[in-house]
């Protein structure tokens, strides 16, 4: 979803044919009034400046760039995953599969019941009884799940943080559905439940003290050489971001300002929300229905941007500039999906290819089994933004601090 809620990236229609006896009319103001018979380059030309071109092109201007930016599938392209990309996606995996989401410390036989033996716990008795009851409002899949011994690893998975409470996740399932059965609009997606989930995450996060979440719908790319020129400056919605550590606060006093705009920021936007919070990961956040292709386009434009501002910030006369892997996330309505980006430098032509890996399915907001799936990949990747991160972009700007 762009910033200011505005469908400006709709693919072109073509423009409806004038009745017979009735004048031509002049065209909307923001399109050309070049002839309809122009050339094809012409016409995407025109599109591409009215900010119109469709999903599927901007994908295309990407991959054709001088520093290309490529979508690549897990499946079809194992052999060449590099290796912090497939560690990443090994973990995420599991858990998406349902394996060791839940952190509740096991019960002796003789407490538990008998439909959850073994496998739940340090609940409060309330919501222990929410699980049991015939009256819950948890269905019989939803109940059969939780009951996995290999569902739950408390030891594991309660490094990473605390389970959220469950009626705080009845709740949430219960407005996401109510929210699919109005129909509502995208905004409202955004506010009552995409947000709710990530803020949920982070609160229960073991990193919570070190990362925050940053609403970035309203940022821009600034300054505008680090997008793409023939592209649209297109944003995502949320982005975790790192809190000022100590040599991050150091190093801001000699950072430098971006571009014509007086202003600094760590990232590749001037916007107050992100200015002194270096960005760890980004999510996109849409509405059940909405394009999947158009969500690729905003995390990819906005991604390489980001990748390219970092750029910027090694030490002058640096060498070789290598980025981590970066974890985002993509919502379609209930549904939530991982992605991985990262660069490849090539030795010869001393350029860079930005790829970013797709997908895998980590849950959803239908059940709460999936929803706790969702919070603990969520916590994966708070901890990736504190433990790897955090050291990098230290490492980075360590130039600028004097000691």
């Amino acid at each position: 979803m762009d910033g200011a809620y505005q469908d400006v990236e709709l693919t072109p229609r073509p423009a409806k044919k004038p009745r017979q006896n009735q004048p031509d009319l002049d065209p909307p103001e923001h399109f050309s009034s070049v002839s309809a018979r122009s050339d094809d380059n012409t016409s995407e030309l025109e599109s591409h400046h009215s900010g119109r071109i469709s999903p599927t092109k901007q994908l295309a201007f990407l991959e054709d760039s001088l520093e290309p930016v490529v979508y690549c599938d897990f499946a079809t392209t194992a052999a060449h995953v590099p290796g912090d990309v497939s560690t990443l996606c090994d973990v995420v995996q599991a858990l998406a599969d349902g394996v060791g989401i839940l952190g509740f410390t096991v019960r002796s036989q003789a407490v538990a019941p008998a439909s959850i033996k073994h496998t739940l716990t340090s609940i409060q008795s309330d919501e222990l009884a929410g699980l049991t009851s015939p009256n819950t409002v948890l269905d019989h899949r939803d109940r059969k799940r939780f009951g996995h011994a290999w569902a739950n690893n408390c030891t594991e998975r309660l490094q990473t943080g605390k389970m959220v409470p469950l009626k705080q996740v009845q709740d949430l399932v219960s407005s996401a559905i109510s929210h699919e059965d109005n129909r509502d609009h995208e905004t409202v997606w955004n506010e009552d439940v995409h947000k709710t989930v990530i803020v949920a995450a982070l609160s229960a996060s073991m990193y919570a003290e070190h990362l925050g979440i940053a609403n970035v719908k309203s940022a821009s790319i600034e300054p505008p050489e680090l997008a793409y020129q023939k592209l649209p400056k297109r944003v995502v919605d949320y982005a975790i971001v790192l809190r000022p550590s100590q040599p991050i606060q150091k190093a801001w006093e000699a950072l430098q300002t971006v571009g014509n705009a007086g202003i600094k920021s760590w990232n590749h936007s001037t916007s107050n929300g992100v200015r002194s919070t270096p960005i760890a990961s980004n999510i996109e956040t849409k509405a059940p229905g909405k394009s999947w292709t158009d969500g690729k386009a905003q995390i990819a434009i906005w991604t390489a941007a980001l990748f390219k501002r970092l750029a910027l910030l090694k030490q002058p006369g640096q060498g070789r500039f290598d980025i981590p892997a970066m974890p985002l996330l993509i919502a379609q309505g209930h549904d939530w999906y991982f992605l991985v980006v990262s660069q490849q430098f090539h030795p010869v032509s001393k350029k860079r290819t930005t790829t970013i890996w797709q997908k895998i399915d980590i849950g959803n907001t239908r059940n709460c089994f999936d929803a706790y799936k969702l919070i603990a990949v969520l916590h994966r990747v708070m901890e990736w933004a504190f433990k790897v991160w955090r050291p990098w972009f230290h490492d980075l700007i360590r130039w600028m601090v004097v000691e």
